[in-house]
């Protein structure tokens, strides 16, 4: 079984946060999908922004990394959200998407 959601948004900036778009207004998709595969759950978080710098990839799920300005952000979210999906025994990663857009995705145990 699949669940899907996708929401339309007007948005300056994608998800992540971590770049402005490329004009001042647009209307963006968040799409939300999960499905079973076997013994696993496998959940996606997929948006049409400007994605995520290839250099941040490698680092956005560090503690106290941020692209943002100081005071702006802690760099805590992505890192706790890491932390939490390993602590149940799963994974996360993130990506760009061909045409623009970031692309999370969770793999868990389904029990």
């Amino acid at each position: 079984m699949i669940w899907s959601r996708i929401v339309a948004v007007e948005t300056s900036t994608s998800i992540a946060g971590t770049r402005p778009a490329p004009f001042a207004a647009r209307t963006s998709r968040i799409e939300i999908t999960a499905r079973q595969s076997g013994d696993r759950i496998v959940a996606t978080v997929r948006d049409t922004g400007a994605g995520i710098p290839p250099d941040a990839l490698t680092r956005i799920f560090e503690p106290f990394y941020t692209t943002k300005d100081v005071g702006q952000g802690t760099g805590l979210g992505l890192a706790i959200t890491y932390g939490i999906v390993q602590e149940h025994g799963g994974d996360i990663h993130a990506a760009n998407v061909a045409g623009g857009g970031a692309l999370f995705t969770i793999d868990l145990p389904a029990s």
